[in-house]
């Protein structure tokens, strides 16, 4: 909503990396404008709210968006005010990354280097990325297989590691549409 009401794209002047990611979590937000519709202002904070569940889904924001718009046709408009906060930007920050990439390892990496930084301990219940805390991909140790049979001295023990590959076919094709399909391998070292 911020970049429809700006022409701008969030943080397009900040490099985007773990530090601009602990302060998004931290609660940064990009500048407001203050040139918009009555209650779009009010929207955008609802779905920038930390709280997932708290933020409106699609339908409630089509719903109230088309509602603003048909008060804006039949009321009062809202007055257009030329500002050097709106428009699109002709600086580029080699920094500002607007790539389809894999986050998951930099949100982890910022989330360890919050909590560091951090003197008192984050809530999972709280924070805004509490999955990728709580599902840690490291590797965690042994794990017993699914079935505690003891058939024949056949206790083997798995080690488990989840993995993500970005796997490039052709390194001139465009990487719009990313097609992703999830695999179990089970390897035996015997």
């Amino acid at each position: 909503m911020w970049e429809l009401m700006t022409g701008r794209r969030p943080f397009w002047d900040q490099n985007h990396n773990t530090d601009l990611i602990i302060k998004i979590c931290d609660g940064l937000r990009p500048p407001i404008v203050t040139n918009a519709p009555e209650g779009y202002i009010e929207l955008m904070k609802e779905c920038w709210h930390f709280d997932p569940e708290k933020r409106p889904l699609a339908m409630e924001l089509y719903d109230k968006i088309k509602k603003m718009t048909s008060c804006e046709e039949w009321g009062k408009k809202t007055k257009i005010i030329k500002s050097p906060d709106i428009g699109p930007v002709t600086i580029n920050n080699s920094g500002a990354v607007y790539k389809s990439r894999p986050l998951s390892g930099m949100i982890q990496s910022a989330m360890s280097l919050r909590s560091s930084r951090s003197t008192k301990s984050i809530k999972l219940e709280t924070d805004p990325f509490y999955y990728y805390q709580e599902n840690n991909m490291e590797l965690s140790g042994k794990r017993k297989a699914d079935n505690d049979s003891n058939e024949d001295d056949n206790d083997k023990d798995y080690f488990t590691k989840e993995i993500e590959l970005d796997i490039n076919k052709d390194l001139n094709q465009s990487h719009d549409g990313y097609i992703t399909k999830e695999i179990d391998l089970e390897i035996n070292t015997l």
